[in-house]
Formats: structure tokens, sequence, C-alpha cells
């Protein structure tokens, strides 16, 4: 591809992906307001447009917070998991979907960075690797970006709900 099609593509795929955001907005709304209806939750689903996806607020009563984020953000994953599967059903495709509630995901993002400091000091103290109890993508995701920015070697490892990040004592492992 000479380099006027590869910025004609990318052009056309981000464009294609910002239309299919747009499209997905109120499939999105009407699944979790549904869902969340059926479970006798009332809840307002505010959307906001990201590059590269959506990320949804789900405000509810603080009574209600729990039972929406679950044992370790589990209900909120399982939601989010199926939202992103109906906006797939809908011809959609993939793309990232965040569901918050009561700013709980920033504050585990932030708990997890500083988990992640204080086993980066510890592995290079140390020169021992570390392995993380198992966790989640998303928060998989935000250890391997801290332990990158500490200059640290990362890799996930395990299956399931036994997949976990292994950091490494010096960059080639």
């Amino acid at each position: 591809m000479s380099e006027e099609n590869t910025t004609a593509h990318t052009s056309t795929t981000a464009e294609d992906l910002t239309d299919r955001i747009t499209k997905a907005v109120p499939v999105v709304r009407s699944f979790l307001e549904s869902v969340l209806g059926m479970l006798g939750v009332d809840v307002e689903v505010d959307i906001d447009l990201e590059e590269d996806g959506l990320h949804c607020d789900l405000n509810c009563g603080s009574d209600e917070e729990g039972l929406l984020i679950g044992r370790h953000g589990s209900t909120l994953d399982a939601l989010q998991y199926l939202a992103l599967r109906v906006l797939q059903a809908e011809g959609l495709g993939r793309m990232r979907i965040t569901l918050d509630v009561g700013g709980y995901r920033t504050r585990r993002e932030d708990s997890l960075k500083e988990l992640a400091d204080g086993v980066a000091a510890k592995v290079k103290s140390s020169g021992k690797s570390h392995h993380f109890e198992p966790m989640s993508a998303m928060e998989r995701r935000v250890v391997h970006m801290a332990m990158a920015e500490a200059g640290l070697r990362t890799e996930s490892e395990g299956e399931g709900r036994r997949r976990h990040v292994v950091v490494f004592a010096n960059a080639e492992g």
C-alpha cells in the first residue's frame, strides 16, 4: 500500500470506528436500562464518547452501588462484557466499553497503580520476579502499563479466572 492509500485507509477506519461508536450509544443505553430495570435498579446511564469506545457511568442510589459493582467488580465486569456482546450481535463490532459506578474504576485503577509501584520497587531491589493475584483484563492492562513505566518487563500467565501478571526483574526475563 502506498503512503496515500495507508493514510486514506486509516482515516476511513477511524471514521468507521467513530460512526460505530455513535451508533452504539442508544444500543448500550437501552440494554443497560432494560437489564438493570429487570433487576429493580433505578439507574441513569451517562455515556461519554471516547476515541476508541464508550465510557458509561451508571448513576444510582448509594445502596445499589455495591450490587452493581459486585465482589471485586465482578458484576460490573459481567455487565460490561454483555454490553460488548450485544454490540457485536447488532453488527457494530468490537470497541472498548467501560462501565463505572460511583467512581469504582478510577479508585481501583489508582489502587492498582499504587500496588504496582510497591511491587516494582520490591522486584528491583530483590531481583526476583513477582506473580500478582489473578485479575481482570482491564486490571492486568493497568499493571502492565505501570510496570512498563517502571522499566520492568511483564507477561500475563494462566487462563480464565486464573490469569495474572508476572513481573520480571530484568528486561530480558
